[in-house]
């Protein structure tokens, strides 16, 4: 069984509804194996108000809906801790990246797991060496 931190990135590609949408059946799958118990997905609590303001923002008439049903499938939220905190901040200096986005990685190597993101500038900023994968990749 893998160890997986998700991102909004892929979270939302649960609910946006568009076939179109790059890597949704890979999001999908993951999702797919979490319900059916062959991997563990652990997310910050930061994905809560990230996908809200996405859905807010773009979907508005189903925000709400849509909004209830993710958080109804029960993800494992983490809050940060000092030692996320200090990596997140590391990272922004060294890696040039968001503190929002060093979160995610920062989880990841709290539970020993891999981030999967469809965030492709992340991942290149963050360059090789990390826990972290790109949903394209994701072998489902």
């Amino acid at each position: 069984m893998g160890n997986y931190v998700i991102d909004a990135s892929v979270i939302l590609k649960w609910v946006v509804g568009n076939r179109e949408e790059p890597d949704q059946e890979k999001a999908l799958g993951l999702l797919a194996w979490w319900s059916e118990g062959k991997l563990d997905l652990w997310a910050p609590t930061l994905w809560e108000y990230e996908v809200a303001n996405f859905l807010g923002r773009e979907f508005a008439p189903e925000a709400r809906s849509k909004m209830e049903m993710l958080r109804n499938l029960g993800i494992r939220g983490m809050a940060l801790t000092d030692t996320m905190i200090e990596q997140c901040f590391l990272w922004m200096e060294t890696k040039k990246v968001t503190f929002y986005d060093a979160a995610y990685l920062a989880a990841a190597h709290e539970v020993g797991a891999v981030l999967v993101t469809a965030d492709e500038k992340f991942v290149r900023k963050m360059g090789p060496g990390e826990p972290l994968i790109r949903l394209r990749d994701v072998n489902i």
